[in-house]
This record gives C-alpha cells, structure tokens and sequence, in this order.
C-alpha cells in the first residue's frame, strides 16, 4: 500500500526551524512514530530513540541528565512521556545550546523532535519548563481527506462563503467514517479489527494509566469509557456517570481527565457570550476515533444506520467534530470550535469562531431538511448580529444549496474538500 501522506508533515519542519524542541503529541496508534520516520528518511537526519525499549527507559530514568546530554542532537525520542523526569535537564541543555549560538554561527533550534500519548502542557511542572523552547503539534488519527489523497480546505471555505466547486460522492459516507481512522487498521482483515481494539482499550485503559499516573482504581477506566462512550455527544455529568461506574464524582472528573490528556475522549465546551440568553454550561463528551466509538458501542455505523438511527446521529457528530479537529490541528489551531445550547433547549451543533466571525454548523442525516432543522442556526444569527458570518447544514443534499440568507446546505463531502 502506498503511504499516506500526513498533512502535519511540513508543519512539523517548519516548527524544527523555529523552535530548539518540537513535541508531536496525540493518541496511541496514530501514526506519530510512522511519520518520524518518515522525516528521519528524508528531511530530518538525527538520531532515534525510543523509551518503549526498556533498557533505553531505565537508563533514562537513572541519569536522566546525564542521559540526555550523551545522546546528542539532532535527536528524536519516541513515547517521551515515559520518562517525565527528562523535561528539566532537557529545558538545562536548551538554555545551554542557545547561549552557545549567540557566539557562533550556529542554530539552537531543530534539535530535539519528542512524540508522546499525553498531553504535557496539561501537567504544569512540564508546561512551565519549556515555555518558549517547545512547540506542540498534534496528530490525532487518519483524517478523511488524508486517506482520499486530498487537502482539506473545509475551515477556509466556512469562513469565506466559497462552497462553489463542492463535490458529492459516490462512496458510501460509512465507508469513509471507517477508513479515517487508526493507519493500522487500513488494510487489517476485518476479522481482525475488534480483537486490535480490545488490546488498544486495554492499553489506554489499564497498562497506560498504571503506568504513566499510578492510578490506585486504574480497574475502573475500561467500565468509565464504556460509559462515557453511551454518551457521546451528550452532556457530561459526572455524579451521574460516577454513580454508573462505581465512583464518586470527583474522582470521575479526574479520570475523565486522564483520558482526555491521551487524547482517548475530548470534551467540547459551550459557546458562551453576554447576548440576552440562558446558556448551558456543561461540556459535551465525544471520542477523538469514531471507529473506537463504534467499538464500545458494539456495533458498526453501517448497523446503526440500519437499526439504531438515534445513536447513528451522535456518532456521525462525533465523525464530523473529530474531522474539523483533525483539519483544525493541521493548519495551526487558528478556529475555536464550540457548540450552543440555551437552557430551552435550541441547540447548534458545532460553533467555529475565527476573529469574532461565526460559522454555525448543523449535522443532519437527512436530504430533506426543513425550518425546523434551523432553527438553532437561525436562533444564533440573530442573537449575534453582523458577527453571525453564516450556517452550514451538513447532510445528505446532493448538491449545494444556498437555503436562505447565509445558510448552505453542504454534502458531507465538502469536509474533506
């Protein structure tokens, strides 16, 4: 199979030029290592490490100063979050190397290109060490429009109206929400594909979290996912998913936590701001891989489109939200993705918000959409005013359609378009 071509790729080079460290983070088995590689073949020659070796670990752990520094630069680290003691020697040889290339010709930047399953910047004795020396980039599974050989410019179309050369097509939507996913699973027989998903729950659910925070009930992670998964798209409440699984709600909001900082769960925040409405205020739950999703909930987008219709459109909002990450951390993180909700019950599903402009998106599987289906949409244009930029029905249409004053109704296929 021809290798697919990761659209973080020359962000990653860019960020080496301007930073003495480059940390690529994102959740296990997406393809961090494969595209290391890649550039360790062709754009960036430096010495490759891995603290999955545990002999390379223990010795990290030991010497970690000691350790770092024999290794050299240009160096990659793979799994760095293994050895968390490494940050501070690191931020010391940093600081070192710069003050060495304000009296030569030499650069201080592109030396140290890390990978890892957590999110560092959420543990702040990290985040503070390497404030000003470390770029972080995030990888999360295979994008859709990756996958199609193709270039997402779905952000930019929204906030420039220009949905002209919209395409639709043939291929089966479900077909494409189980191809962007893990790389792994892209030429797995499918015979094999429930069995790769249980080792992966276990890891990210037991072995992980023992590992890297020395979880005392690291046993109930696997029943909080499996809960936490019957409530994709849904609003979170802790004490009440606590009580599910056997865990008051603090601790609950704490191991939600860990599975949000491996990028296993993401939590979406409400779109708030002072406009004369009564505005939820609790997150949403959703999963950054669909197809682990469809795994905890037993079933495949092609049975709950059959059967489960309901469920079918939580998961294909979870599909949509995890493609506009994907597009999102690929161009530089430059869009705010929120949802809007008033107490009564109106709803959009996902706001994106860019220099105040605001890009209202509904998801619907249907290719028959009416005022009903617009009503959020509408409720939000007028509360907002002239910052209201336009709505965007995504659903089954068959072409573009301008519905009304700056609302679209877009194919599924201009996510990754």
């Amino acid at each position: 199979m021809k290798a697919i071509k990761r659209q973080l790729q020359p962000h990653i080079l860019d960020a080496l030029e301007s930073f003495p460290v480059v940390y690529i983070n994102g959740p296990r088995q997406a393809g961090k290592t494969t595209l290391v590689k890649e550039l360790l073949a062709k754009d960036f020659k430096a010495r490759f490490i891995t603290f999955d070796d545990a002999l390379e670990r223990a010795a990290a752990v030991r010497n970690p100063f000691g350790y770092i520094k024999a290794s050299g630069t240009p160096l990659i680290i793979d799994e760095v979050q293994m050895v968390r003691d490494l940050f501070r020697p690191l931020k010391k040889l940093v600081d070192e190397q710069r003050q060495e290339a304000l009296s030569s010709d030499a650069s201080a930047n592109g030396h140290y290109l890390l990978t890892g399953s957590a999110n560092l910047m959420a543990i702040p004795e990290l985040a503070d060490a390497m404030v000003g020396r470390m770029a972080t980039l995030t990888l999360l599974p295979l994008s859709a429009s990756e996958v199609k050989n193709q270039t997402s410019h779905f952000l930019e179309r929204c906030f420039a109206k220009d949905f002209v050369d919209i395409k639709t097509e043939s291929a089966l939507l479900t077909t494409t929400m189980r191809q962007a996913s893990f790389p792994e699973l892209v030429n797995m027989p499918e015979n094999m594909v429930d069995r790769w998903f249980k080792n992966y729950i276990q890891k990210i659910t037991l072995e992980d979290p023992r590992h890297l925070y020395n979880l005392e009930k690291a046993e109930y992670m696997p029943v909080l996912l499996q809960s936490l998964a019957a409530r994709a798209g849904n609003l979170i409440n802790d004490a009440n998913i606590g009580r599910e699984v056997g865990l008051n709600a603090v601790t609950t909001r704490s191991y939600r936590g860990l599975l949000n900082n491996s990028f296993v769960t993401s939590t979406l925040r409400p779109w708030y701001r002072n406009i004369n409405k009564r505005l939820v205020k609790s997150n949403k739950i959703f999963f950054h891989d669909t197809m682990l999703l469809c795994h905890l909930l037993g079933s495949s987008p092609e049975l709950l489109v059959k059967n489960k219709s309901h469920i079918f459109g939580h998961v294909l909002e979870n599909f949509v939200l995890s493609e506009l990450l994907k597009s999102n951390y690929a161009t530089g993180e430059t869009v705010d993705i929120s949802f809007y909700r008033t107490n009564d019950g109106r709803e959009v599903d996902f706001v994106l918000e860019r220099q105040h402009k605001l890009v209202a998106i509904e998801v619907k599987h249907a290719e028959n959409i009416t005022d009903k289906d617009l009503s959020g949409i509408k409720e939000l244009q007028q509360a907002t005013g002239e910052d209201f930029h336009c709505g965007i029905v995504l659903c089954n249409t068959p072409r573009v359609i301008a519905y009304d004053k700056d609302i679209y109704l877009l194919p599924f296929s201009s996510l990754w378009q």
